[in-house]
């Protein structure tokens, strides 16, 4: 199949998610342009405009309402990002609060973050699960500290905190420890807190956030390179291609320019998909993709700091048929599905038919498997719709693919 198409792709749902936190400890309106239209990105926003409204800013740069005693039910459904970033929102924030979600979602940790409100003395009990949702929580004034956040499961603990820290009177330092993991999510939260007039210093693995509240600033959020991902492998299984990504910023700042850094560690891609085939051009600012000469052989991925590449890359190489090796990959059996087992299992299936996949509830793993119908012929998904936590205009974008549902 030759590839011929001009897309757009959706805005990125991790800087849209962050933009909305800070509006939101700000206490001002969004102003943002390029906002993702992702399920995942209007959970936190509806949930955010739930809570009753705010009208005093007292001069500890606290925000609260004057909700007392009714208890105000949260359900977050299966957004990871809108758990994390909400309990820390709500247990600083006046009120009685349930934050509650999908069963899914309720089997994801989220013990090092409530350790971490806990000792700076947030009022907050698990209502099943222990170390999961849902939560009770009693918000109250919380004025800082130190901490030390775990940052083997996820970078989101550590990123919910650091949010949250330049509206408290002591601010925040915070020690990061244990294994990385997604480290790019993490820069890219203190690039958008500096953005908006946040005062941290990081020196080795300690960071400290100074009381300095935000500043309302415009900004334009950046297409999303996971998304691109998927319009890599299919460039990867064409014959031939020109796919033209639009909104996406250039896999690698411009050295002497001012031009905004790349904030998304995905961007990856680039570098990775070059040794399976497929060229990265930047012309006239747009991303574009083509087919270049590649030899097969054995190679590497590390998917330590960048978890949601794995389906794409493990589904690529499978059509390819080129040998890897995966490594960086504990962590994946936490996110919407057991990344890990959703892939091996749908894999298993190539060369059956009719090709009938599972969705495992997992935006990623469809979106992954779906370009497989450039080599197998046309396949079955019973829950397609799951993109729309990410990418809701993938299978228009993509109606090229022989995909039903």
């Amino acid at each position: 199949m030759k590839l011929n198409c001009d897309i757009t792709l959706p805005a990125s749902k991790s800087e849209s998610n962050r933009a909305l936190m800070i509006a939101a400890y700000g206490v001002f309106a969004p102003n943002f342009q390029n906002l993702s239209d992702s399920s995942d990105t209007l959970v936190l926003k509806e949930a955010l405009q739930s809570l009753p409204s705010i009208d005093s800013m007292p001069p500890t740069f606290q925000r609260w309402n004057d909700i007392e005693g009714n208890q105000h039910i949260i359900d977050i459904a299966d957004c990871g990002t809108a758990a994390r970033f909400l309990t820390t929102f709500l247990a600083c924030r006046k009120g009685n609060w349930m934050l509650t979600s999908s069963e899914r979602m309720k089997q994801r940790p989220i013990a090092p973050l409530v350790d971490c409100l806990k000792k700076l003395g947030a009022d907050i009990q698990y209502v099943e699960k222990e170390g999961c949702l849902p939560l009770r929580i009693v918000g109250k004034p919380i004025s800082g500290g130190k901490v030390a956040v775990e940052m083997h499961q996820s970078s989101q603990f550590a990123s919910s905190l650091l949010l949250a820290a330049p509206m408290w009177p002591q601010g925040l330092e915070m020690e990061l420890v244990g294994e990385f993991s997604s480290l790019p999510f993490l820069e890219m939260t203190l690039y958008m807190m500096r953005h908006f007039s946040a005062q941290v210093d990081v020196c080795d693995r300690t960071l400290k956030v100074h009381p300095k509240p935000y500043q309302k600033q415009q900004l334009t959020i950046g297409g999303d390179w996971s998304a691109a991902s998927y319009w890599y492998e299919m460039a990867a299984f064409s014959e031939a291609c020109e796919i033209r990504l639009r909104s996406l910023k250039a896999p690698e700042p411009v050295e002497g320019t001012s031009a905004r850094p790349n904030l998304q560690g995905d961007s990856v891609i680039a570098e990775w998909m070059q040794q399976l085939g497929v060229g990265t051009f930047v012309e006239d600012g747009i991303v574009v993709l083509r087919k270049t000469p590649f030899e097969k052989r054995p190679l590497r991925f590390d998917f330590s700091q960048h978890p949601d590449l794995y389906p794409t890359m493990v589904a690529t190489c499978a059509g390819l048929r080129v040998d890897a090796v995966f490594t960086g990959i504990d962590n994946l059996a936490l996110k919407e599905s057991d990344r890990v087992g959703a892939m091996q299992t749908e894999l298993a299936k190539l060369g059956k038919s009719p090709l009938r996949f599972c969705s495992h509830n997992d935006h990623r793993v469809v979106m992954a498997l779906a370009p497989l119908s450039m080599l197998f012929g046309a396949v079955w998904f019973d829950h397609p719709e799951v993109v729309e936590k990410s990418y809701p205009d993938f299978w228009k974008n993509a109606s090229f693919l022989s995909v039903c549902g």
